[in-house]
């Protein structure tokens, strides 16, 4: 049996592996990495479990509408030592009548017994004392139980308000799980948009290493047959490194972007090859010529999470506020008290010996004077929620900021983008006049390499103003949440 269990853990692992292999090769949709975001991202989760802490908080608000209730149960050994006072008055009387005597051995002669002293049984009596204290101890083990309750009656509103502080707090707290999702969702689509343009620029820029080597070549050759001078073979060479460190640092950027994505959804070991994300540019052109006055109006409005949570975060404190203004020293809380207790020896007669009561009482709780912490506590919560109120209108301020300035960014890309491709279908017309050329012998093979170059940098400008365009496009969507409904799927 044991080598059966054996065999089928074995073959669980081995079947767990083979589908990792097997999820390992498939590619990573745009819906996938979402769906891995949402399991695994840190911070996500972290917010999850931010929300999680804010319901209990509110959960012990409320708790103080309700009796506390407390019991202790123990047994204790209390070691009592009590001294009594014998009375021994009357045995003395009593010897003092006796009219014999005792005989008690002479010290002086040990060993005679005739010389033995006569001692009157009278003169014994007169030598007790009229009373002996005798010690006592008791030392039985005692079971006791008390129980309590205290229900508060009036408190001035403070656990109202208290209640009423971690409710605004717990809703910005569960607004904030969708408003991380969305700000994560937007950084991962970001990074997707710049993966899929750089890929092009690599592309591009191999093909200008290849082309920029073969200049080189062809500078070196003229230079050494005197046709060309050293220094514009030189030239060729620093065009070709520049190249060279242009392509290693948009590998660099893949390598640091695949590492953002790998740390957004969890997953490792993530290439580029594995994913499968096209940017939508019509998506791009709709949020483009969308009115700007009604993105900025969506941006700052009611319906936007950001807004809603700073909200909540303004009523919180404005509540915490109100607490600390009941909290003064002129309002003193009104409580019902009610206690029980038992006490019995663990003995066989604990019924006789044991003892029970009730207390019931009505009470006042407050503080006279405490140095005027209760004051700095009302100053400080008024703070808070004056600063809460400046935080909202910074954040709206900034918000407007951001929102303006990526509008902007969005107009600044396709007035370049625009001017890219007018400048990649000239210096596409003039390539092909220059290979023609070089067909009748008019040019050279020089020529049409430095004119492939000049097009090949129009296309890694346009692609670049692509990546901007992107990212402005895809920060206004989680400023606003507006998505154009003729976006394509």
């Amino acid at each position: 049996m044991r080598k059966f269990r054996k065999f089928l853990l074995y073959t669980m692992l081995a079947a767990s592996a083979c589908t990792l292999c097997a999820a390992g090769e498939d590619t990573l949709t745009f819906d996938d990495l979402v769906t891995a975001l949402e399991n695994n991202n840190t911070t996500l989760l972290q917010s999850i479990e931010d929300y999680r802490s804010a319901t209990l908080d509110v959960k012990d608000a409320k708790a103080n509408y309700h009796p506390q209730i407390t019991y202790t149960i123990a047994g204790s050994y209390v070691y009592n030592h009590q001294v009594m006072d014998l009375d021994t008055s009357s045995l003395g009387n009593k010897l003092s009548d006796v009219p014999y005597s005792v005989y008690i051995q002479n010290p002086f002669f040990p060993d005679d017994i005739n010389n033995a002293l006569a001692v009157p049984v009278s003169v014994l009596g007169s030598m007790i004392p009229s009373s002996v204290e005798v010690p006592i101890d008791v030392s039985d083990p005692y079971f006791n139980a008390q129980i309590s309750l205290v229900q508060p009656i009036w408190t001035w509103g403070k656990v109202g308000s208290s209640v009423e502080m971690y409710e605004e707090i717990e809703s910005a707290r569960a607004l904030q799980i969708g408003d991380t999702e969305k700000r994560l969702i937007t950084e991962l689509k970001a990074y997707l948009a710049s993966l899929y343009y750089l890929e092009k620029i690599d592309n591009v820029l191999s093909e200008l290493q290849a082309d920029s080597q073969e200049l080189v070549t062809l500078a070196q050759d003229s230079s050494d047959a005197g046709a060309l001078l050293a220094v514009d073979a030189a030239k060729a060479r620093v065009t070709a490194s520049q190249i060279d460190v242009s392509r290693t640092q948009i590998q660099t950027q893949m390598e640091s972007i695949l590492t953002s994505i790998e740390t957004l959804t969890g997953i490792n070991d993530i290439t580029a090859d594995m994913i499968d994300f096209i940017p939508d540019e019509n998506y791009f052109k709709e949020m483009a010529e969308t009115e700007r006055t009604m993105l900025l109006a969506m941006a700052t409005g009611g319906s936007q999470a950001s807004m809603q949570m700073l909200t909540h975060m303004i009523n919180a404190a404005q509540a915490a506020s109100k607490a600390a203004d009941r909290s003064m020293y002129w309002y003193p809380d009104i409580a019902l008290s009610v206690s029980a207790n038992y006490t019995a020896p663990m003995t066989s007669k604990w019924a006789d010996n044991s003892s029970w009561g009730v207390t019931v009482a009505v009470g006042l709780q407050g503080t006279l004077w405490d140095g005027g912490k209760k004051l700095n506590d009302q100053d400080r919560a008024e703070s808070a929620a004056a600063s809460a109120q400046i935080s909202r209108n910074e954040a709206v301020s900034t918000i407007k900021t951001t929102l303006t300035e990526n509008l902007n960014t969005i107009d600044l890309a396709l007035a370049n983008i625009d001017y890219q491709k007018s400048n990649i279908e000239l210096l596409t017309s003039e390539l092909e006049l220059e290979e023609k050329k070089l067909e009748l012998g008019a040019s050279s093979r020089s020529d049409v390499l430095n004119k492939r170059i000049e097009l090949n940098q129009a296309r890694i400008e346009e692609i670049t103003n692509r990546i901007s365009l992107a990212s402005a496009v895809y920060t206004v969507e989680y400023l606003t949440g507006y998505v154009p409904d003729t976006v394509s799927d």
